[in-house]
């Protein structure tokens, strides 16, 4: 029996209910991710009495250091070098967060004197393209020659499960690096849609190999260099943002320089402004930024 029959008092049929989400489905719902760029307005800094700037300082370590220690919110300060003074990155599960981080910042005398050069909002995802546990079966009995009802068979694909969870977890539920990460670099891309090469007319097959290929140049600085890839479709100007950490810098300039040449990314990678910062603790805010 159809259920157009069900209506609201008007006549209308009623609203169907949502589609009820599985508890996989559910965990897997990404964070909210905010970057802000901000330049401080020197003028209007040195402007104030010198009590009032040693009490904005003060303030503004009191700030950060509360941002760090604030349950479910991770956040990192630094100092950015040339195209803006200080950044600020934040991930929090609940996106009025983010939205009331930046107006607590601004409402800080240290934020009253930043003019905002860029920001860039997205959300943490699990890439549609990672190894399914069919692509992981084909290869140990296609590549590997192991019988699919193999004790060897079994165990291999029940450990690679175990690590694309871990990993599925660690895209979507990100864990900011340490403190020993110093440098950070972001920047903001997109995928072609021209008339030669569009990225959206691929087949998905074809996606996955170029995107294949581009994890594996990534997987070859591992240990030099820590990502966050995140999804802006609908929320920013670009598709993704993409967050490198490293403990110095030559090892961002390796890793970007090697993956230009990466198919994906020398037929349909379009990337933005580079920015190139340094954390800095909440007690050093002052000698970090020459306040």
């Amino acid at each position: 029996m159809s259920d157009a029959s069900e209506s609201t008092p008007g006549g209308r049929p009623a609203p169907r209910p949502a589609p009820a989400r599985s508890a996989e489905q559910a965990g897997l719902a990404g964070w909210p991710v905010l970057h802000l760029f901000h330049r401080i307005d020197r003028a209007r800094w040195r402007g104030l009495p010198p009590a009032e700037r040693a009490a904005a300082i003060e303030e503004a370590k009191a700030f950060l250091a509360g941002l760090q220690a604030e349950e479910g919110l991770q956040t990192i300060a630094s100092g950015v070098i040339g195209k803006a003074d200080f950044s600020l990155l934040a991930v929090h599960a609940d996106l009025a967060r983010l939205q009331r981080l930046g107006q607590e910042l601004a409402a800080t005398a240290f934020g009253s004197c930043l003019v905002a050069v860029d920001s860039f909002l997205s959300i943490s995802e699990k890439s549609e393209y990672i190894s399914t546990t069919g692509d992981q079966a084909r290869k140990l009995i296609d590549e590997d020659g192991l019988a699919p009802d193999s004790p060897d068979f079994a165990r291999q694909l029940g450990g690679f499960d175990r690590r694309m969870a871990a990993y599925a977890e660690s895209r979507v539920h990100p864990r900011l690096p340490g403190e020993e990460f110093q440098v950070v670099c972001f920047y903001p891309m997109s995928k072609a849609r021209g008339e030669t090469h569009n990225w959206y007319r691929l087949p998905f097959n074809e996606r996955k190999r170029l995107m294949a290929s581009h994890a594996d140049a990534g997987r070859r600085y591992a240990d030099r260099v820590t990502q966050l890839v995140t999804s802006s479709t609908g929320l920013d100007d670009w598709e993704w943002g993409v967050t490198l950490f490293a403990r110095e810098p030559k090892a961002i300039r390796d890793i970007v320089y090697e993956m230009r040449y990466d198919e994906g990314s020398a037929l349909y990678g379009l990337f933005g402004p580079f920015y190139v910062s340094v954390r800095f603790a909440p007690a050093d805010v002052a000698e970090a930024l020459r306040l």
